[in-house]
Formats: C-alpha cells, sequence, structure tokens
C-alpha cells in the first residue's frame, strides 16, 4: 500500500519575497546559451559533463549558465516577473532580412525600413558598455513607427563573470562576432564604447551614434521622430586601459 503523502510547507503567504534582493529586480533575460543549457540538463537529462561537451564549454561553465537559467525561471513563476528569452545569434542569417527599402505602398512608393540595434542586458536599459553588453535590442522602423523588435544574443566582452577555464577570442575576433550579430541592422546606439568597437562597428558598415540617455524605448522614441542627438566625442568612451572597465559610461 503507498504511503499517504507527508504534508508540505510552502510558502504561499508570499513569504518568499525580500528573501532574494538581487532577484526582485526584472525584468530578466534568458540567453540562447540559458535555454540550451535548460534544455539539455531538464529536458533532454544529460549530466553536466555530456551538456557541457554538446555546447563546447567546461562543465563548471555550464554549471554557471545553468544555475543562471534556474534563478531567472525561478524568478519568473514564483516572483511574477518578466522573462524574454533572447534569439540565438546566427551567422547563417546574416543578410537575410533584406534591404532598407521595403516592398512598395499602396501608394507606389517605396517604404523606408530601419533597424536599430541598442546593446542592452535586460531588454529596457541601454548597457553603459558595449562590449559588456550580453544582447541587443534590435528595433525595426517602417516609415517612422516601430514595426518590429526582437532581443537577440550578442557576442560579449566577459570580465569577472567566470573563471577564465577556455581560452577567449582576441579582441578583433570578438568584435568580428558583435559586428555579425547587429546583422540587418543600419545603426547601432550605444553609452560607451572604445575606440577598437568603434572601428570594427564602422568598418561593418554601421552608423554608430552614442548616447547619454539610458531608457531603450525613450531612445527609440527619439529616433523615430527625429530629435535623437548623437553626443559622440562628448560621453567617455570604453577605457580598456583601467581595470574591470570603471570608466564606462
Amino acid at each position: 500500500m503507498a504511503r499517504r503523502q507527508v504534508a508540505r510547507r510552502c510558502a504561499l503567504d508570499g513569504g518568499f519575497e525580500g528573501q532574494c534582493p538581487e532577484m526582485e529586480e526584472g525584468p530578466h533575460v534568458l540567453g540562447a546559451d540559458e535555454v540550451e543549457a535548460l534544455r539539455l540538463s531538464d529536458l533532454v537529462g544529460l549530466d553536466q559533463t555530456e551538456a557541457a561537451t554538446r555546447m563546447g564549454i567546461s562543465q563548471s561553465t555550464f554549471h554557471r549558465i545553468l544555475a543562471a537559467a534556474r534563478r531567472k525561471a525561478a524568478a519568473a513563476f514564483v516572483l511574477g516577473q518578466s522573462l524574454t528569452i533572447a534569439r540565438a545569434w546566427d551567422a547563417d542569417l546574416k543578410g537575410t532580412e533584406g534591404d532598407a527599402a521595403g516592398p512598395e505602398n499602396s501608394t507606389g512608393g517605396t517604404r523606408m525600413v530601419h533597424r536599430i540595434a541598442l546593446p542592452t542586458d535586460d531588454g529596457t536599459t541601454l548597457c553603459p558598455h558595449f562590449g559588456r553588453a550580453h544582447y541587443y535590442k534590435v528595433v525595426e522602423l517602417t516609415d517612422g513607427t516601430v514595426t518590429a523588435t526582437e532581443l537577440r544574443d550578442k557576442f560579449a566582452h566577459v570580465h569577472g563573470e567566470e573563471v577564465q577555464e577556455e581560452p577567449g577570442p582576441s579582441h578583433d575576433d570578438a568584435h568580428g562576432r558583435m559586428a555579425d550579430a547587429a546583422h540587418g541592422c543600419d545603426t547601432i546606439i550605444v553609452g560607451g564604447m572604445g575606440p577598437g568597437a568603434r572601428d570594427a562597428m564602422t568598418a561593418a558598415g554601421y552608423t554608430v551614434m552614442q548616447t547619454n540617455m539610458t531608457s531603450l524605448d525613450a531612445i527609440v522614441e527619439a529616433y523615430r521622430t527625429g530629435t535623437f542627438v548623437s553626443v559622440s566625442g562628448q560621453v567617455s568612451p570604453c577605457d580598456h586601459g583601467r581595470d574591470g572597465h570603471g570608466t564606462c559610461h
């Protein structure tokens, strides 16, 4: 005979709130690597060593990614916070979005389509350090109207977040991947940006604009209405010579 289920103690009264203040800010973004870690571990059922091999990373890095993903998912379910999934970066998609000139409109003219990429970590605020940002928020504007948005994985310089177990790419390679991740966009709007990254983005054909604004919605609205003013040269660039990139603004 099956044993009777023992009563469980569950914090259904909301007493769990405030016990994890670092997760209360929200909203949270699940990166493509975090989604893949959840899939391999919790759906496919692989152990962490095999899952890490599948992803081409060390087991300890996989453990860190998986732990972060689970915490974000828990915050969404338990604390009712929003959770957004970023689209995976895929070099094969480069150039598939079409040209800036869209299809013909009803009057026989051509709709003008522009796409801007904004580096962010949460999908709502501009990351002050271009290189460190984990995602792009890509906004499509058609004839001055927002017609589509997406969060897209962006290759990032990672500082102080993980043990450097795997050899990292050179700055040139990292900048090249950041440029590829913005494929289909015309303009990249940043806060702080180092000269190497700026040169790489410009060489890739992007128009780089700089701002001291932080709200992505406000930046997009200013860009959409033609009131956006780039402050290039007025905001301090990233000084890669300082530890921790502490001079990024």
